[in-house]
């Protein structure tokens, strides 16, 4: 199944399938709900400051250049383990040598299939999908980290990197961080030239981990 960015011009399945999927989606809009609030990196919770990761990212045969993301802990626990999982590398799986597959320019950029590498793998780092942990965070400029899926509660290792406000993923997909340095480098991978969302040039994860 090709997980992408929900509401975004993308070949995808843009809702859940099967017999309950009414019923889930309406337990799902009448439970209680996080209060939504934009990305403040410079503010972290006063009871845990918010861990850091990094990428070396290759675009060809050009210098590595690092991007570092804060990831909110504070806030979706579950996601930030899975992605901190996967940047250092735990259990012998992880971001290291995968690509960023898709990038729609003025969108997002996506990387962070560690199955396949195109886009058509999407495994956390528990085994399979895990749910949407909440939508307290939102899509209010570029940087924002975000999870990539398939529908309904497919979260795995794909991840995006939004190159502006995307409101219209809020309630869609879970925001889980924010890149604080190397945003420069991310509007490199966005300028690489693609033929329907796929970049002709490899642009490369060689490295990354926690900070």
């Amino acid at each position: 199944m090709r997980s992408q960015v929900i509401g975004c011009v993308a070949p995808m399945r843009a809702g859940a399938r099967g017999w309950g999927w009414y019923h889930r989606a309406l337990a799902k809009m009448n439970a209680p709900k996080a209060a939504a609030k934009g990305y403040d990196f410079a503010v972290p919770s006063p009871e845990q400051a918010r861990p850091r990761a990094f990428f070396n990212v290759q675009i060809g045969n050009t210098e590595p250049e690092k991007v570092v993301v804060e990831i909110a802990s504070d806030i979706v626990p579950k996601t930030a383990a899975n992605f901190m999982s996967l940047c250092a590398g735990e259990n012998g799986i992880g971001y290291k040598n995968t690509p960023f597959h898709t990038i729609q320019k003025n969108q997002y950029v996506t990387g962070g299939d560690i199955v396949a590498g195109n886009g058509t793998g999407n495994q956390s780092s528990f085994g399979g999908y895990f749910a949407d942990e909440n939508f307290a965070l939102r899509f209010t400029e570029a940087g924002v980290l975000g999870m990539a899926n398939a529908g309904v509660n497919t979260n795995g290792s794909q991840f995006f990197i939004t190159l502006q406000a995307m409101p219209h993923l809020d309630g869609r997909n879970v925001a889980f961080g924010k890149v604080v340095e190397g945003l420069d480098v991310v509007r490199k991978v966005e300028s690489v030239y693609c033929v329907k969302g796929k970049p002709l040039t490899e642009v490369k994860v060689v490295d990354c981990g926690l900070l």
